[in-house]
């Protein structure tokens, strides 16, 4: 699910920004997914959780939360399927997500997405989210700044 969450974003990068993702990183997506995935979220640290939704037998959509080095909470990597949207499936996990960041006792609830991702800041801005400046932490390179957003949620 990860491998598809992150050739779905090198299209829309690739189409909106006219680079690719490995040209962002400078190594093979493949070899980044790896290495991103102790980032997102880190193995030794106990407030954070990656969840699937299984529809069936398949993986439909996915989230991760992460605490951030000022102590808030970041979602990361909320994704659902092209071929799984418009079924609930990214709103459930949206919301799940903020439950256990809740749980987790974070203060605030930060998030980015790209200019593209349309649909999903229309998601984030119906459960309270707002728009604010980047922070401590977010993942983006440099070279993705003009084409990304920052979001937070005071829980």
């Amino acid at each position: 699910m990860t491998k598809d969450y992150f050739l779905w974003m090198d299209k829309q990068i690739l189409d909106v920004c006219n680079f690719s993702i490995e040209d962002v990183v400078g190594i093979p997506l493949d070899e980044y997914i790896q290495l991103s995935m102790n980032k997102i979220v880190p193995k030794n640290e106990i407030r954070s959780v990656y969840r699937l939704l299984i529809e069936g037998d398949q993986a439909v959509a996915m989230g991760g939360l992460r605490k951030l080095p000022n102590g808030h909470g970041e979602i990361v990597r909320l994704y659902t399927k092209p071929s799984s949207r418009g079924k609930g499936f990214g709103r459930a996990m949206l919301e799940k997500i903020i439950d256990e960041a809740r749980d987790f006792h974070f203060p605030v609830l930060n998030l980015d997405t790209g200019i593209f991702m349309r649909d999903a800041q229309s998601l984030y801005i119906s459960n309270g989210f707002q728009f604010c400046d980047p922070y401590d932490g977010a993942e983006p390179p440099p070279r993705l700044l003009p084409y990304w957003l920052y979001m937070k949620l005071k829980l």
